[in-house]
């Protein structure tokens, strides 16, 4: 069963307005190696939020937690630059499992 990641990216308050186009420069810069992972599910979703600006959440299925954590171990160094540039702290992973609810 896949698990859904969600991701909590802070930018530095003078990045906000940009926050459409740093979130692809990222994805552009993790996008080979996410996507020839074994544990890639589909496409990400990003979602700045309105009561914080600075605050993007990145949304997206994953075939397993194990899978998931490697694959966050290899893009620590190509986030490097990114991160110290625009970023106000490390992004923050969390894992979540949906719930069947028949709605």
């Amino acid at each position: 069963m896949a698990i859904t990641v969600i991701e909590h990216w802070r930018l530095k308050r003078e990045f906000t307005g940009e926050a459409f186009s740093l979130m692809q420069k990222m994805d552009d810069l993790l996008e080979d190696n996410a996507h020839d992972s074994p544990g890639w599910a589909g496409h990400a979703r990003f979602f700045q939020l309105g009561g914080d600006p600075s605050r993007v959440m990145m949304i997206y299925a994953w075939d397993n937690r194990e899978d998931h954590e490697r694959l966050l171990s290899s893009e620590e160094p190509l986030l490097t630059d990114f991160v110290a540039q625009y970023c106000a702290a490390d992004r923050e992973v969390e894992y979540a499992e949906e719930l069947p609810v028949d709605v």
